[in-house]
């Protein structure tokens, strides 16, 4: 150690007698730093933003599924107030089709003329044993309990609790609520942000030939959206983006594309099988927006550190 220290101090005393090798090296180191430090203080602004856009993806999912749950809490307070209609539920139990469909088409048309277009409710009798069933009220009526979920239906895919009505133990009947997934988009555009749902190709099948001529657009070869509900740039820019920032994408969970920032949640119907991805976020250009912030960050400090570089480099000359 001391013979390093005692080397180091000859080399020290050589520079100093030759002085313009001297101050070439302090030049070289004192540049070296300034560029050591600026690259730093750059890829240190670059990983804070790219920290700031992971959080707000968390953020944003954590909205969805704030949102997801107050679905299925918004169901529960309806079917509560249904099942206080005592002649209702004796229809039910007696098969009376009457009554059943004149109280489901009132609801209905109730439902419409609050705004709420894509909730409807549909009141199930399980006594006719000759009835073929969906798998997802098979389960209910064996496990004699409600379930909530996401499915794809005849008519497009759907927000879906089911609840048994049960006498004695023996289910003889489920209520069921349901509401279109692309309802959330209204939520999302009142708070200024984007919202759509792209559906797995595969799933397609499981719509009807109805519900689905001339609706869906594809995006690429994994996905399909419904296009008559998403005529929006943020819809449009799904199918424009590019094969590398797709693949980013779908691994981060998040984009910054085509002037938004994009997070996107794979969705998992009732039966656990994936069937497509919800995608929110905002335009970048929305003024106080997080990713202006974070961009005018970046730049300010940026900007900061290499005026201090050629302040000190002309200082150095």
């Amino acid at each position: 150690m001391f013979t390093f220290i005692k080397r180091l101090q000859e080399l020290l005393a050589q520079l100093k007698k030759n002085k313009g090798l001297w101050f070439t090296t302090l030049s070289v180191v004192s540049i070296s730093g300034i560029f050591i430090c600026m690259y730093v203080i750059t890829t240190m602004t670059d990983r804070v933003s790219q920290e700031v856009y992971q959080s707000m993806s968390k953020s944003y999912e954590q909205i969805l599924d704030v949102k997801m749950d107050n679905k299925k809490t918004e169901f529960e307070k309806i079917l509560v107030a249904i099942q206080q209609n005592g002649a209702l539920l004796n229809a039910i139990e007696n098969n009376n089709t009457i009554a059943m469909e004149a109280v489901k088409n009132f609801l209905n048309e109730e439902f419409v003329k609050g705004g709420f277009v894509d909730l409807s409710i549909d009141i199930i009798n399980v006594t006719n044993k000759d009835k073929v069933f969906r798998n997802a009220v098979n389960t209910v009526i064996s496990s004699k309990r409600s379930l909530f979920g996401i499915e794809v239906l005849n008519e497009g895919v759907f927000f879906s609790y089911l609840f048994p009505l049960a006498r004695d133990g023996n289910v003889y009947g489920v209520l069921e609520i349901k509401e279109s997934i692309h309802s959330l988009r209204g939520d999302f555009v009142k708070q200024g942000s984007e919202y759509v749902f792209l559906l797995d190709k595969k799933m397609l099948a499981f719509i009807s030939l109805e519900a689905k001529t001339g609706k869906y657009k594809e995006v690429n070869q994994e996905y399909t959206l419904e296009n008559v509900r998403y005529d929006t740039k943020f819809a449009a820019s799904m199918s424009s983006m590019d094969e590398e920032v797709y693949l980013l994408f779908l691994k981060n969970k998040y984009a910054i594309d085509q002037g938004y920032f994009k997070i996107l949640k794979k969705v998992t119907d009732i039966n656990g099988t994936d069937i497509g991805l919800i995608i929110v976020g905002e335009s970048t250009e929305v003024s106080g927006g997080f990713v202006n912030i974070a961009d005018n960050m970046t730049n300010t400090v940026t900007t900061v550190a290499l005026g201090l570089v050629i302040s000190i480099i002309l200082f150095l000359f």
